[in-house]
């Protein structure tokens, strides 16, 4: 039996999207129609459903390599088809601002009263439905999903996961456009200092983790703030830079790596104070 799926025509219009974005929508697209049906789908920190589709279903059924998905959901999010959330320990979260469930637009708008039964057990069961404005139907009471609220979900985790001070978030928040841009510049922090830490670790600095833990070193966080801070404007204020994630990534690198070794040099600073020769009178 063949198996269709619904492609919406104005991906054909959007020129910023190749076939493998497009088609790849249209599947992400496709699955959320059974994900409204399933409560398991729904997320209640975000109040909307989702999608989960692997790299690796993906991979097979567009019959193209890894980089390309990886790629092509980078982009999707990038132009504001998808949002992706990553959970703990589980599969990425696709919610799809621009998702409509037709089968909202196919019910009447008037029910005879002595079916008033079968009506509200329809209302208790209605599934939502997102429209271009990430407008949520769920039981037929309109909730409202803003890029503000996606930006609180981000800020919430990176307080409680991530020990970040109100200082490096704010700073983040100020200059991001979206909770993706956010999320962006949140994962440039984590990756390179992980990478940073893996060298120095390699490099014999015993003392690596403390260094580059938020909670044992207090003054890299302040440093950091400023760090991010200069790196942003300079991203969007110099147009020549054709890859922004990988300029901002080197500095992140040398600044971690910089970072271990002040730590070290004050460790070796404090020891030198501490000894001292005695004197028998």
């Amino acid at each position: 039996m063949k198996q269709f799926i619904k492609f919406d025509i104005d991906l054909r219009k959007d020129e910023r999207l190749n076939n493998d974005s497009r088609l790849a929508y249209a599947y992400l697209y496709d699955r959320m129609q059974s994900s409204i049906k399933r409560r398991e789908f729904f997320d209640q920190k975000v109040n909307a459903y989702y999608v989960i589709y692997t790299v690796e279903e993906m991979i097979k059924d567009l019959g193209v390599s890894r980089n390309t998905v990886i790629n092509v959901y980078k982009k999707l999010a990038e132009l504001g088809y998808v949002i992706k959330k990553k959970v703990f320990n589980g599969a990425t979260r696709f919610f799809l601002p621009h998702f409509h469930d037709d089968s909202v637009d196919s019910k009447p708008s008037q029910v005879d009263s002595s079916n008033s039964n079968q009506t509200n057990s329809n209302h208790n069961t209605n599934k939502t439905a997102v429209t271009a404005d990430v407008n949520i139907h769920h039981q037929n009471k309109p909730v409202n999903i803003s890029e503000f609220d996606l930006m609180q979900n981000v800020v919430d985790g990176l307080k409680a996961k991530a020990a970040f001070e109100p200082a490096l978030i704010n700073t983040l928040v100020k200059y991001s456009e979206n909770a993706h841009c956010l999320y962006q510049y949140a994962q440039l922090i984590f990756k390179t200092k992980k990478a940073s830490l893996k060298r120095a670790l390699k490099h014999g600095y015993s003392e690596a983790r403390k260094a580059l833990h938020f909670e044992t070193n207090c003054h890299m966080q302040d440093d950091l703030v400023k760090t991010m801070r200069n790196l942003i404007i300079q991203t969007k204020t110099n147009h020549k830079l054709h890859n922004k994630n990988a300029y901002i990534a080197k500095s992140l690198y040398k600044f971690f790596d910089d970072a271990v070794l002040d730590y070290h040099d004050r460790i070796s600073f404090n020891k030198i104070e501490d000894f001292y020769i005695p004197i028998n009178v």
